[in-house]
């Protein structure tokens, strides 16, 4: 009896100094996400595009775009019903401090939605992305059809942040025209800028592989020059959902790597040759964190304090997340508010890890 003792409480030792070790290692990547309201009611957002306005703008210093993508009951994958891109539509929030987000005042989000046909069709919205310029906000950002396999870019703007123009179709990627001459025949995540000569974006051109980041410029957004393939230094990068900041003179170009799972940041001087690869973050290796699963787009800023980058990120819900630095090379994971696992709550993740080991150890 004494040596069964003995067996267990060396057991149970065990098991407790590896439960501490583990819960140790997994606050590595134990941040919180934002809490960011949904329409829809499942608060599950994704794909943001935040800009940062330093003498703030009615009111709000930060605002971001982004469509909510929810997963359904414990992840599903299948979303919410009647199908999950149905609640892909572009909302809008405000911040004081690029950390706690509103919805405007008494807006209403989301900012477009699709009608009872477009439901029964199961099309869907994506790919906002926010513009500012001269006191007008502009949300850029992609419907496509699904019965003839047709995408429109499309562009709403607002002079106070409350009230939104009607749709305008900006890029109509059916058009052979605008196919053979301007744009080509795809416009995925664009990155839209604005200046006093107009528009200029970058997008990746392609569903299918091989994909190109491309750029392109228009004076009025409807008509577009011949694109330009980026220059990236390897091929070792499939491009998938972009942005580009340009920040202190310098082009940054951030890739969520669809055959990797990383995010890779590029830099460049003229917005067009990119250098300087650098990965800058990776899924999370441990269960329970909010990004285990996966990544997404991402979207880059500096503000008067640091360099801040929001990423789409999943597990078992969609959230977006913050990194953080004084610089480019010091950007971090960092949480929003507290631990995302409390200490508490820890033995469910400490238990789904072991069981992930062991049937990654008998396959």
């Amino acid at each position: 009896m004494k040596i069964i003792r003995k067996i267990i409480l060396v057991v149970i030792c065990v098991i407790l100094v590896d439960y501490i070790y583990q819960y140790n290692q997994f606050q590595k990547y134990n941040q919180a996400p934002l809490i960011i309201k949904t329409p829809e009611g499942s608060n599950q957002p994704y794909h943001p595009s935040v800009i940062y306005i330093p003498e703030g703008w009615n009111g709000y210093k930060y605002w971001m775009a982004e469509t909510p993508y929810p997963l359904g009951e414990d992840g599903d994958w299948k979303g919410l019903p009647p199908y999950r891109e149905r609640w892909e539509n572009p909302c809008v929030h405000v911040s004081k401090d690029g950390i706690h987000w509103n919805d405007f005042e008494d807006s209403q989000n989301p900012i477009d939605d699709l009608d009872e046909n477009n439901i029964i069709n199961k099309d869907y919205f994506s790919d906002p992305h926010l513009v500012f310029y001269k006191d007008t906000l502009e949300c850029w950002y992609r419907i496509s059809h699904q019965k003839n396999n047709a995408t429109y870019i499309l562009r709403k703007y607002t002079l106070n942040g409350k009230d939104w123009s009607p749709r305008e179709v900006m890029i109509n990627l059916q058009d052979t025209s605008i196919i053979k001459n301007e744009t080509g025949n795809m416009v995925i995540s664009p990155a839209i800028h604005k200046g006093t000569n107009g528009y200029v974006m970058w997008y990746v051109n392609s569903i299918e592989k091989p994909r190109e980041i491309c750029r392109s410029f228009s004076t009025d957004g409807k008509k577009w020059s011949k694109k330009e393939t980026c220059h990236l230094p390897d091929n070792s990068v499939t491009p998938w959902h972009i942005d580009l900041a340009y920040i202190d003179k310098i082009y940054y170009l951030v890739i969520y790597d669809y055959d990797t799972n990383n995010l890779v940041l590029y830099s460049s001087s003229d917005g067009l040759s990119f250098n300087n690869k650098k990965y800058i973050l990776s899924k999370a290796p441990m269960l329970g964190s909010f990004y285990s699963y996966g990544l997404y787009r991402s979207s880059l800023i500096k503000d008067n304090e640091k360099y801040k980058l929001y990423f789409s990120a999943f597990e078992k819900k969609t959230a977006i997340g913050l990194m953080e630095g004084n610089s480019i090379s010091t950007l971090h994971a960092t949480s929003a508010e507290g631990n995302f696992i409390s200490f508490c709550k820890f033995p469910i993740v400490y238990l789904r890890n072991k069981k992930q080991s062991l049937k990654e150890l008998f396959q």
